[in-house]
């Protein structure tokens, strides 16, 4: 009896604490909100691109302030670059929170990313590293290490855009915790034979951030640099943290600074598949099927099972097979990591030693291109679905949630 209290008043304690989360949100909403501008208002904008372009095949957009910007694949638009965007405003249709959108307006490039302090360093270290790749390697081999590495897409032509959505692949051209998780265990060992470890902590944090600027300060990267720094300060007070806590608490902290982040498919696609590995993946490894208990496949299953009704609801098409192209191609990704970072480095110096090291990884990178090459080319797997609805998604993660509902433990001790 007296444990059936404590769970009524923790699920009652839960529900307030969501209620006023909810509030909060919407007050600050209600800060950031506009209020001078109006369905199919002119307007003239000039602003900082305040993150890299999310790239969807033939079209690009960016967030300006409140409003967001749909325009063409090329010209290409890069993060830090100031523009003048004149166009006529839309207003998202729905009921609810008021947001705009510019299609394809009038855009004008009055500066480069090229800027003074550590936004110019980063801008200017992330063209030399795809200068050294685009000189190295031949297409799409280029693209496919840069987005690797600095989650840039530029370099990727439409045609290979194509075959990565179609294969469900093209989570691996996005900076994510992958490259966070890759650079913390690379470099915190090697600060540590110099440093104290907690000196060396502080120092990882700096450049976890600083990569996160190189790589464009996109939602996946800003999450998953966001948690790993709440891991690592959580050492230095020596605290142990929770997976789960830091993912709800990443993502309250994002949205309540920047609140247009709820409606960032970037945000919601890597939120969503960061809670599938976190809340998922240990159930699905508990099951009998012999490819659960193999890493890849489990976490490629989760993610995909919280994220596909976003995929269907804004691309349409759901490939059949793609986990097992995702497990056929995911374990050569550290290793392309550590060496597209090693000669991109070298690079910088040398251009022959960094076409040395690439020449090493050409193998891995023909292999990766000719699996999903081949892969696209299976249209038998691949489903045209029709987008679902709201109320159509909820009743998916409601049932996600009761079918892998955490196993209740029958207590021993009678009170």
């Amino acid at each position: 009896m007296f444990g059936k209290r404590l769970k009524i008043k923790s699920a009652f304690t839960k529900a307030i604490l969501g209620i006023l989360l909810i509030l909060l949100f919407f007050l600050r909403w209600q800060f950031l909100s506009p209020s001078k501008l109006s369905d199919g208002q002119w307007v003239r904008v000039t602003a900082s691109i305040t993150q890299e372009p999310t790239i969807f095949g033939r079209q690009q957009s960016f967030q300006l302030g409140e409003i967001v910007v749909w325009t063409g694949r090329y010209p290409e638009y890069h993060y830090g670059e100031t523009v003048v965007v004149e166009g006529r405003l839309k207003m998202v249709p729905g009921k609810g929170l008021k947001r705009y959108f510019l299609s394809y307006p009038q855009i004008t490039v009055i500066a480069t990313g090229e800027t003074g302090g550590i936004k110019g360093i980063a801008f200017l270290l992330k063209e030399k590293l795809k200068a050294v790749f685009n000189r190295s390697l031949r297409q799409p081999l280029d693209g496919i290490l840069v987005g690797i590495i600095l989650g840039d897409k530029s370099l990727i032509s439409l045609d290979f855009w194509e075959k990565l959505k179609l294969t469900g692949t093209l989570h691996l051209m996005v900076a994510s915790g992958m490259n966070i998780s890759f650079l913390s265990a690379i470099t915190l060992p090697l600060l540590a034979l110099f440093v104290r470890r907690r000196v060396a902590l502080l120092i990882l944090i700096i450049l976890i951030w600083f990569y996160s600027l190189l790589s464009g300060f996109q939602p996946p990267i800003i999450r998953a640099s966001l948690m790993a720094s709440l891991v690592y300060f959580g050492q230095l007070l020596g605290r142990e943290t929770e997976g789960k806590r830091l993912l709800l608490f990443a993502g309250l902290l994002m949205v309540f600074v920047r609140p247009f982040y709820l409606f960032d498919l970037g945000f919601q696609l890597s939120f969503l598949a960061s809670a599938g590995l976190v809340f998922l993946q240990p159930r699905l490894q508990e099951q009998d099927f012999f490819l659960f208990h193999q890493e890849a496949f489990a976490s490629t299953i989760a993610a995909q099972l919280m994220t596909l009704p976003l995929l269907v609801g804004y691309f349409g098409q759901l490939n059949l097979i793609s986990p097992l192209i995702n497990l056929a191609v995911l374990w050569l990704i550290p290793g392309l990591l550590a060496g597209g970072i090693l000669a991109g480095l070298l690079g910088l110096f040398s251009l022959w030693l960094g076409r040395l090291i690439l020449f090493l990884f050409l193998p891995a990178l023909f292999y990766l291109e000719q699996v999903i090459n081949l892969s696209a080319k299976l249209t038998f797997f691949q489903l045209q679905l029709p987008k679902i609805g709201w109320g159509t998604t909820m009743i998916y993660y409601l049932l996600l949630a009761y079918y892998f509902r955490p196993k209740t433990r029958q207590s021993t001790i009678n009170v």
